[in-house]
């Protein structure tokens, strides 16, 4: 780390406007792969500090780890499992293995239910199925979420596709407004089949349905992907109906696997085969690609060292397309849920601050809201914009304003704006900024499935990347675990061990126990 402190005391000390300036670093730190662009030239980094966090790297086996993770070792010790979410786009070394042989199955099973669905073969109430409701959370519902807006147009005839995640009554309500009983189906997507948002948004999916069509009917009109079957058929969904999910994918990891079904159906098995063939590309890249070329390693170092050793608590992202609107939701999971750990393997303090927070919105509503206090608030915060590379050169001059837009905040961020006093002695401190705000641009080549496939799998590697110099593991989630034990004891009625200011909030709005 000494090494690294030289680097940021140094570049510290340097305009930004300067080191952009310097010649070759285009070269240097513009890197490419799958459809993805990533631009480094506006971030207080310079080559030699990138060689020195490759260096970091290496001395903490990061091509060692990598390896382990694709080849399907234990990388997740704290609950004994690989992580194997690649291996639904074939970007595991994992050939002849169980989990090959599974996810094998399971795919040649959801392409030909989604053909029948998409086809208005599937008729369990004899009509054809126009639209699909995906019951879920977390990343059941934000992966799904986010694949299905940014890929809407190419759903081409295929049913129309709602999700719910809330336990707010209103959601499963606005997700069923106007359907046709006889022709919804929905998609629960719970690994254990006993989330609680996700179990009692499909009973009251199923109770509504059973009153519209009847309670013997309305099975046929559900589907899952768990590892619970048991749960599943229990429920009244065909055991032929259940999809495996299994353990050794994260929920946040799990949009590749058979909780994607819903977008099979909706966008048909041709686009999620180029979404998952996106992804594919960035793993080979991340498998094989030297570590300072290696883009999804590159964005890692990158938030590292913006993290751990330039200090900045978050990073903004910035999606300048408003089918990316929920990029920002689903990074933040991806990224929180498995960086936000404070001890190592070892179950030590880790000694290091963990992931940053990590927040942000959609293009060029977002200047218009929190964008002032990223230009002239006293924290310096580096953002990620996103956007598509089409844009720039469009003959639609809306996309190429988008594409302007997001350009010049950039360079905004990075000169800010010094207003002479002797010209506006009144407004010069309120109308100046300071600028030296870095910042990172990603291109999508295209709003189509292969590049954001690849979007989402280099950043899925760049967390993994983060957790190696961390010294923690991304794939547990224990913090979110202890908020359903203590939802249990409240809504049972045991909370006398609670505290006293969580005792009274019940006891005042007189709170009913089931």
């Amino acid at each position: 780390m000494s090494a690294l402190k030289s680097h940021a005391d140094r570049l510290r000390a340097a305009r930004l406007a300067d080191l952009v300036a310097e010649p070759g670093r285009h070269d240097d730190l513009v890197f490419a792969q799958a459809g993805v662009e990533l631009d480094l030239t506006k971030q207080r980094l310079d080559p030699a500090a990138l060689g020195a966090l490759v260096d970091v790297a290496e001395q903490r086996g990061l091509g060692e780890q990598r390896d382990a993770l694709l080849s399907g070792a234990i990388v997740n010790p704290t609950e004994g499992r690989p992580a194997l979410h690649m291996a639904y786009r074939e970007g595991a070394n994992i050939a002849g293995s169980d989990q090959a042989s599974l996810v094998e199955r399971t795919q040649a099973q959801t392409c030909a239910f989604a053909e029948r669905v998409r086809s208005g073969d599937y008729r369990p109430s004899g009509e054809a199925i126009e639209r699909v409701v995906n019951i879920g959370i977390g990343g059941s519902d934000l992966g799904p979420r986010l694949v299905a807006d940014a890929l809407a147009l190419h759903a081409g005839s295929g049913p129309e596709m709602r999700f719910v995640a809330s336990l707010d009554p209103s959601e499963l309500a606005l997700a069923l407004a106007g359907a046709d009983p006889r022709r919804v189906l929905f998609v629960v997507a719970s690994k254990s089949f006993s989330t609680q948002e996700t179990l009692m948004s499909a009973e009251a999916a199923r109770d509504w349905l059973a009153g519209e069509i009847g309670g013997e009917a309305a099975g046929a009109h559900f589907i899952a992907a768990s590892a619970a079957p048991d749960k599943a058929t229990a429920f009244g969904i065909d055991k032929d109906l259940v999809f495996d999910f299994p353990d050794w994918v994260g929920g946040r990891y799990s949009v590749w696997s058979a909780v994607g079904l819903s977008l099979e159906i909706g966008l048909g098995p041709d686009a999620f085969a180029a979404f998952r063939a996106g992804a594919r590309a960035m793993d080979q890249h991340f498998a094989t690609a030297p570590l300072g070329r290696n883009l999804p390693v590159i964005k890692g170092l990158t938030d590292y060292w913006n993290r751990a050793v330039m200090g900045y608590p978050s990073r903004c992202v910035a999606a300048y397309s408003a089918r990316l609107g929920k990029l920002a939701d689903y990074f933040q999971q991806l990224e929180m849920e498995s960086l936000g750990k404070s001890v190592d393997h070892s179950g030590a303090p880790s000694g290091t601050p963990g992931g940053a927070l990590v927040w942000g919105g959609a293009g060029t509503e977002i200047q218009h809201s929190f964008f002032q206090w990223l230009h002239q608030g006293p924290d310096t915060v580096p953002v990620d914009f996103i956007g598509i590379r089409r844009h720039f050169a469009s003959a639609d001059p809306r996309e190429r304003a988008l594409a302007a837009n997001m350009a010049a905040q950039g360079a905004a961020l990075l000169a800010g704006r010094q207003v002479d006093p002797a010209a506006e002695p009144e407004l010069a401190a309120h109308k100046s900024m300071p600028g030296e705000r870095g910042s990172s641009t990603l291109l999508l080549e295209d709003m189509q499935p292969g590049p954001l496939g690849a979007l989402i799998a280099l950043h899925e590697h760049k967390v993994f990347v983060e957790s190696v110099l961390y010294g923690i593991n991304p794939f547990d989630q224990w913090g979110v675990e202890l908020g359903k034990v203590l939802t249990k004891g409240i809504l049972d009625g045991e909370v006398s061990s609670y505290d006293a200011s969580t005792q009274a909030l019940l006891k005042r709005t007189g709170f009913q126990t089931r």
